[in-house]
């Protein structure tokens, strides 16, 4: 993080920018060229070259990627995980529910997810811990 730099605020991305983290998320090992993500954004998105470039230096200046030169380009590499981005996200969106609008959200995710039997097992251990500590009547004794 350059000086005087203040952390990224991942709740702040746009979907543009969304798009292009996503082809560097999964470049982060080693470094993605800006052609690696034009050429992407070209067959997923349609976009041009210069719109591409003007997200990555968007992206850049917000704090969310790093820029190195190597020649005539630079190589791009995210200034945070993929996962810290998303719980960030999702803690936005959480603080803008509506009342009452809470699990009917959830279970549009869950719907509209694909979980591994370990994730869905995750959930309902969850669900279940929550239960059980809600709701002291629901604890019996052995």
């Amino acid at each position: 993080m350059a000086p005087g730099r203040t952390e990224p605020d991942e709740s702040s991305l746009t979907p543009a920018e969304w798009k292009v983290m996503k082809v560097v998320w999964r470049h982060r090992y080693r470094g993605c060229a800006a052609r690696d993500v034009y050429t992407e954004t070209a067959k997923t998105e349609g976009w041009a070259p210069t719109t591409t470039k003007s997200v990555l230096r968007r992206l850049v200046d917000k704090g969310h990627l790093m820029a190195r030169p190597v020649g005539n380009s630079h190589l791009y590499e995210p200034a945070g995980s993929a996962l810290k981005s998303l719980l960030a996200a999702a803690d936005n969106l959480l603080n803008n529910m509506l009342e009452g609008t809470t699990g009917l959200v959830i279970s549009h995710m869950l719907e509209k997810s694909r979980l591994t039997d370990d994730e869905l097992a995750r959930l309902r251990a969850l669900i279940d811990q929550r239960t059980s500590s809600d709701h002291p009547e629901n604890h019996q004794k052995s």
